[in-house]
């Protein structure tokens, strides 16, 4: 009987001495996580978004293709997933493609597929007008005065950008501003706002095990029967040695 003791506590001691050191690792884990996560709000974790595509590919988020845009003195115009911004702040409604942007007397037009939306130097909107868009247009050409040039399909057109008066125009030489790549920081804003994946959401995922779904859930559940084996295990080593 003493011998069949001696072994079972060899036993245990060997498994409880392994099991414990893999499972070190994970307390780790869930003890950082868990603090983290107890501090969210202080460090604002829970707004800040994941931009790592690496990371939103494992939740099935793609990053969008390159998002451009129109540089203003010292913003953005652009347009994402049917929204106007102005950097990373909708402004209003846009069906894209985004099809030019001009200041006119102080004022931005910026033209979108089917409306032309008035913005303030700011960036503030006025309005959005959709019956002044002429079929067919395909791009804001430049600007001849206060007369907005819009080219479409059957030829050019001039807007008088105060009366909305729309004339046929006539090849005139007007020079477009250029859209291009948006700064990736901003790219990076927008492509939030069609996920909600924040710092606060992984740490979640990582405290819980669902970051890897139910596998991950599982795996927790093992770790959990593993650490009450550890803790009678540890006890019944402890009662053997008292006594």
């Amino acid at each position: 009987m003493g011998n069949f003791k001696r072994s079972v506590r060899l036993f245990l001691l060997r498994w409880h001495r392994r099991i414990g050191f893999i499972l070190s690792l994970f307390v780790i884990l869930i003890a950082i996580t868990g603090i983290a996560i107890n501090h969210t709000n202080r460090f604002g974790l829970d707004t800040k978004p994941i931009t790592s595509p690496w990371i939103l590919s494992w939740y099935g988020i793609e990053f969008a293709k390159e998002i451009t845009g129109y540089a203003t003195e010292a913003s953005w115009i652009s347009a994402y997933q049917g929204r106007l911004y102005w950097d990373s702040e909708s402004v209003g409604y846009c069906s894209e493609p985004l099809k030019g942007a001009e200041m006119v007397a102080g004022l931005w037009f910026v033209l979108c597929d089917t409306s032309l939306t008035v913005l303030t130097r700011d960036g503030e909107l006025i309005e959005t007008l959709n019956s002044v868009v002429p079929d067919g247009t395909s791009a804001l050409s430049g600007v001849q005065g206060n007369w907005l040039v819009i080219a479409t399909d059957t030829g050019m057109q001039t807007l008088h950008s105060d009366t909305l008066e729309l004339k046929p125009g006539i090849a005139i030489n007007t020079t477009a501003r250029i859209a291009t790549p948006l700064p990736s920081s901003l790219q990076a804003e927008l492509n939030f706002k069609s996920h909600s994946i924040t710092v606060e959401r992984l740490l979640l995922d990582l405290h819980s095990g669902r970051i890897l779904q139910i596998p991950g859930a599982l795996f927790n559940d093992l770790v959990a029967l593993a650490m009450i084996l550890l803790a009678l295990s540890g006890g019944w080593l402890w009662l053997q040695r008292k006594g």
